[in-house]
């Protein structure tokens, strides 16, 4: 809790006790400088404190109307301000203000912002036309902070003010995130960079549709304080509102409003519900591929529009960054960052994304996609040519999202993507798990925001420790074994600690079904495969 939270609950239990002892000055005055806490704390971006603020408005008016002392003991008043200030406290209770974990390498965080401009492509994604593509990058990286600093908040206070709030409009509540201005995280801003290490392991990193750099915190310091450099790029338009360094605003293009508009009002697509919902592979198979290139505007703006962008920004940003081409504050960092052969992880569209980069960029080493779907359909029916972490939630809960019944044995959305239809489930660096109890939106720092049962609608019912910390330590796992070629037992040893959270997936099935069909269907799906990515190439251009 922040100081105003609890010198807010302080006040108002003295203006109860006051209540109930029948001390009418004790409460009024109480209940009167509760009302100016919680008028405070709800200006200082603790929205969660307006029912406090309620409370002590209500304790006012009564007192003030009740000029004299009760001659009794005040019970049924008192069990109703009892209850309404219980409410108060619950307010304030399911939304925390607590730091990040603390994370688990020896190196302390440093976290610095810049901007990178793409000058050959313009009046992108809600950007006017002739504009130049502006892309933020934040990155964290082992650090050495100067005695006494401290590690930066999980939004500043400008981004409470345009990052925070535009996130929340996207559930037409802006304050939703703007209390995360207080949360603490374990990075110093633009603290110096440790000089002992060599060269830097680099991961690139992209959030999920809508959302921002730093949603994934907590993965991102994991990496930094193990020796990693991680590259976030906010994919502007396609992000809440991005705040640059100059403190200029890219606003979220109004029609990511209105794609997600329209399909709260329409539901989902039954091409999605075929696609992704059915248990025959037959009738999925052709479910997503129509998914692919039958959908028109503006159901179709993900994987027409932001699919190929998103690409582009990374392998932009990518480029820029290997060739030292920066703005001075991280000039130092990046000639210290490998770029040659790197990690790529997204989560959810970003996940997407990362996946995409791996099938068409040779300095991808290894990918990690957090419960993404495959949006850009490069790696369909492909062999990944480097290993993956797909990490799922819970699948049987995706069903129940559909609003379908789920399967006994629930299959995976990625079904048909890292692996060719012919050896789907026989690639070992493919590794695919699900995460039992989550769903899609646990798979961020979401778990920290709110508390159970609360935050079940949302990410459901795993324990907090599990939806932050499972994730963070197979990525960790993944990447020291992959992209640094440490022998630490991946995946066993980390899924061992979460054994009871964490199961194997295989979709091994896939090839099983498509090796019996007779050799003419295989050559007519091979067709319409090859005519869905001749389809998605010609939109591209």
């Amino acid at each position: 809790m922040t100081r105003a939270d609890v010198l807010l609950l302080a006040l108002l239990a003295v203006a109860l006790l006051g209540w109930w002892l029948r001390r009418r000055s004790l409460a009024l005055i109480a209940a009167s400088l509760a009302l100016v806490a919680a008028l405070y704390d709800v200006w200082d971006d603790r929205w969660q404190a307006g029912a406090g603020a309620v409370v002590a408005l209500l304790l006012v008016l009564a007192l003030l109307l009740r000029r004299k002392r009760p001659a009794r003991l005040p019970l049924w008043s008192g069990l109703f301000f009892s209850l309404l200030t219980g409410l108060a406290v619950a307010a304030l209770y399911f939304f925390p203000v607590s730091p990040l974990p603390m994370p688990g390498g020896p190196y302390q965080v440093g976290v610095r912002d810049f901007e990178l401009v793409d000058a050959s492509r313009s009046g992108l994604l809600g950007t006017p036309v002739g504009k130049a593509r502006r892309l933020l990058v934040r990155v964290w990286y082992p650090a050495r902070p100067a005695t006494g600093a401290q590690p930066r908040t999980y939004f500043s206070n400008a981004e409470s003010r345009s990052t925070a709030r535009g996130f929340g409009e996207l559930f037409h509540f802006p304050p939703l995130l703007t209390h995360l201005r207080h949360l603490r995280t374990h990075s110093y801003e633009n603290a110096p960079l440790r000089s002992d290490l060599g060269r830097l392991p680099v991961v690139f990193y992209s959030h999920g549709y809508g959302s921002f750099a730093g949603m994934n915190g907590r993965i991102m310091e994991e990496l930094a304080s193990n020796g990693y450099a991680v590259y976030s790029v906010q994919h502007s338009g396609d992000a809440s509102p991005t705040l640059f360094p100059n403190g200029e605003v890219a606003p979220t293009d109004p029609a990511l409003y209105e794609h997600l508009r329209y399909a709260f009002e329409h539901g989902f697509s039954p091409l999605l519900l075929q696609g992704y919902g059915e248990d025959d592979l037959a009738r999925r198979l052709d479910g997503q591929l129509r998914f692919a290139t039958e959908l028109k505007p503006p159901a179709d703006r993900a994987i027409h529009l932001s699919a190929p962008i998103w690409l582009a920004d990374r392998l932009f940003v990518h480029d820029r960054l290997q060739a030292g081409d920066v703005p001075p504050n991280v000039t130092d960092l990046v000639a210290a960052s490998d770029f040659a052969h790197t990690g790529e992880m997204g989560m959810s569209f970003g996940g997407s994304t990362s996946g995409a980069v791996c099938m068409i960029d040779k300095r991808c080493a290894a990918a990690v996609n957090l419960d993404g779907g495959d949006f850009d359909f490069t790696p369909f029916d492909q062999d990944l040519p480097v290993p993956l972490l797909m990490l799922h939630s819970d699948l049987s809960l995706f069903y129940r999202m559909l609003g379908v019944t789920p399967p006994s044995q629930p299959r995976s959305f990625n079904d048909f993507s890292y692996e060719s239809l012919e050896h789907a489930g026989q690639n070992p660096r493919i590794h695919r798990l699900v995460l039992r109890d989550a769903l899609h939106a646990g798979l961020t720092d979401n778990a920290l925001y709110m508390r159970r049962p609360l935050r079940d609608k949302l990410i459901d019912s795993a324990p907090t420790e599990v939806l932050i910390e499972a994730p963070a330590t197979l990525v960790l796992g993944f990447f020291d074994h992959y992209l640094r070629g440490r022998d630490n037992g991946f995946p066993q040893v980390q899924v061992a600690r979460w054994s009871d959270w964490l199961t194997p997936y295989s979709n091994r099935a896939v090839s099983q079904w498509w090796n019996t069909l007779p050799e003419i269907e295989r050559t007519q799906w091979e067709e319409r495969i090859h005519a869905m990515r001749a389809q998605r190439l010609a939109l591209v251009r």
